[in-house]
């Protein structure tokens, strides 16, 4: 389950980071058949994800717009830089943006690895905030 549950993830993270992927491209990225990115893309129909598919040589499977957010899959930098703009958005309340920057960065705080939240914790001190 653990190995179904991570490639999924992988296969959203996948989808989110180009328009349009073919079956083979997605197989030969995670390394799987055709058949088994066809029941993941099945799988994740039934979790509610609005992935799209357009049939022939032409065709492919991309993420449509839908209710929900798929999760994101952050490298430490990209993590962290995301982290250091919601904090600056919090901070500046840019365009009324301010409760919900704080928030989402609260979520965000609370998610990363302890050698991230250290290395954000030292940006926190490093960085000094100009209001405009």
């Amino acid at each position: 389950m653990i190995r179904t549950s991570s490639r999924l993830l992988r296969l959203v993270s996948l989808l989110s980071a180009r328009p349009e992927w073919t079956c083979r491209e997605l197989a030969e990225r995670m390394a799987v058949t055709d058949r088994t990115v066809r029941r993941d893309i099945a799988r994740l129909r039934d979790l509610g994800y609005g992935v799209e598919s357009a049939p022939g040589p032409w065709g492919g499977y991309r993420l449509g717009p839908g209710a929900r957010t798929p999760p994101l899959v952050l490298d430490d930098e990209e993590a962290l830089a995301v982290a250091v703009a919601l904090r600056e958005a919090a901070l500046s309340g840019v365009l009324g943006t301010g409760q919900a920057a704080l928030a989402a960065l609260l979520k965000l705080r609370q998610s990363l690895p302890a050698r991230l939240s250290d290395r954000l914790g030292a940006l926190d001190g490093a960085l000094e905030h100009t209001p405009r």
